[in-house]
């Protein structure tokens, strides 16, 4: 990895988007093709990831859920475990600001990775002074 190379921790909004190629989804698209190519560092949380997970085991069963972290595996996304670290800095992020659990997660994510939330959930504007946002 160069110095300069963008780093981007995907919110569950976006790989939601993505997955249902919904508006944002054509972004999410050329930072995934970007981090194939080995231009962007591209991450997400577990915890974020399970939420996916359930959201798609609501909306379309077990099976498409499956599947789907079965395609997602094999795209150029490094999957973050939820370390004490991130643990610690997601509650602290929770302690002070109105997010959801899972958002501070990502949000504890891009700060200890030095990079940018990617997503379309208007719940990060509460936090943009405190990490980059990059807006789908």
């Amino acid at each position: 990895m160069t110095p300069l190379m963008k780093s981007v921790t995907f919110d569950s909004h976006a790989i939601m988007k993505f997955a249902q190629d919904e508006a944002g989804a054509d972004r999410v698209e050329e930072l995934l093709r970007a981090a194939e190519e080995g231009r962007v560092r591209a991450c997400v949380n577990e915890i974020n990831l399970g939420e996916v997970y359930y959201i798609t085991m609501r909306r379309l069963g077990t099976e498409s859920a499956r599947r789907f972290l079965e395609q997602f595996s094999t795209l150029a996304v490094e999957r973050v475990a939820a370390s004490w670290e991130i643990i610690e800095s997601a509650a602290e992020l929770k302690a002070r600001h109105a997010l959801s659990y899972a958002d501070c997660f990502v949000a504890a994510t891009a700060l200890r990775r030095q990079a940018s939330v990617v997503t379309g959930d208007p719940e990060f504007k509460k936090v943009e002074h405190l990490v980059q946002i990059e807006w789908i």
